[in-house]
């Protein structure tokens, strides 16, 4: 009988071990996840320092989130969050719908970078919608529209969908380039915060490109809004009189 309760004992601390391990590896799925899948959505590089996620509350931090430039712009870097803080309904990681309770994003660095084609913002919202939009189509595609159907051999990939109860970004550094336009001239300001709420609460949901098109979208336009008052504005005057009287447009696409 001892051997018996032995060999128990044995099977229960190694499937404990095992279930220890691979929460222990969720930090680094959901970071290879947001590294390899977050490019092709915004068409230019991605990268995350670490995550740390809770299997149990739910409760995790992802640190030294980064966005590159895209293409024709010379900065390094578009954004950079030192430190997002992300509470998850553990309950429906299993399910159709992740839920996200809450993203607190605090004192983010946002580098606008205006050039003659439009700024740096407006160029990665830009193509996380066209990947939204070519998603959708081909999700309608195999749902019977008129798109091509998938080959026979193939098997349609299941989207991930989301929602988000809220968003915050609070602190927002925004630094404002526009030597493309106005050699050497650049400003800093604080952006206003940033409130989201209720993203993807249909049956639906949203998908993570989606997510990401809405946020940069936001970002975009407070920032549009803030060239038009303090140092973004005096900053932007040159940038007028070399765009003409609607620069703003141009440079914002508002």
């Amino acid at each position: 009988m001892k051997w018996l309760i032995r060999i128990v004992i044995v099977i229960v601390v190694l499937l404990a071990f095992g279930l220890w391990y691979g929460w222990s590896q969720i930090g680094r799925l959901v970071k290879f996840g947001i590294e390899n899948g977050t490019p092709p959505v915004v068409q230019t590089s991605v990268s995350v320092s670490s995550v740390k996620l809770s299997p149990f509350s739910g409760i995790g931090v992802i640190e030294g989130f980064e966005i590159g430039n895209p293409k024709g712009f010379t900065g390094p870097r578009a954004v950079h969050i030192g430190r997002a803080e992300v509470a998850l309904d553990t309950a429906s990681v299993t399910s159709d719908k992740i839920v996200i309770k809450h993203i607190h994003i605090t004192d983010p660095e946002i580098n606008l970078e205006a050039g003659l084609g439009g700024t740096n913002l407006k160029h990665i919202a830009d193509n996380a919608k066209s990947f939204a939009s070519q998603q959708s189509a081909a999700v309608a595609g195999r749902d019977g529209s008129s798109s091509p159907a998938p080959a026979a051999n193939s098997k349609p990939k299941k989207s991930i969908k989301l929602q988000v109860d809220e968003l915050i970004i609070t602190g927002a550094k925004l630094s404002a380039n526009v030597a493309g336009i106005v050699p050497g001239a650049n400003a800093k300001v604080t952006l206003p915060d940033i409130r989201l709420t209720n993203l993807g609460s249909g049956g639906a949901g949203i998908s993570p490109s989606e997510l990401t098109a809405q946020i940069l979208s936001r970002i975009s336009t407070e920032a549009a809004k803030a060239s038009a008052s303090g140092s973004l504005k005096n900053l932007l005057q040159g940038g007028e009189a070399k765009l003409g009287g609607d620069g703003l447009k141009k440079l914002f696409g508002k």
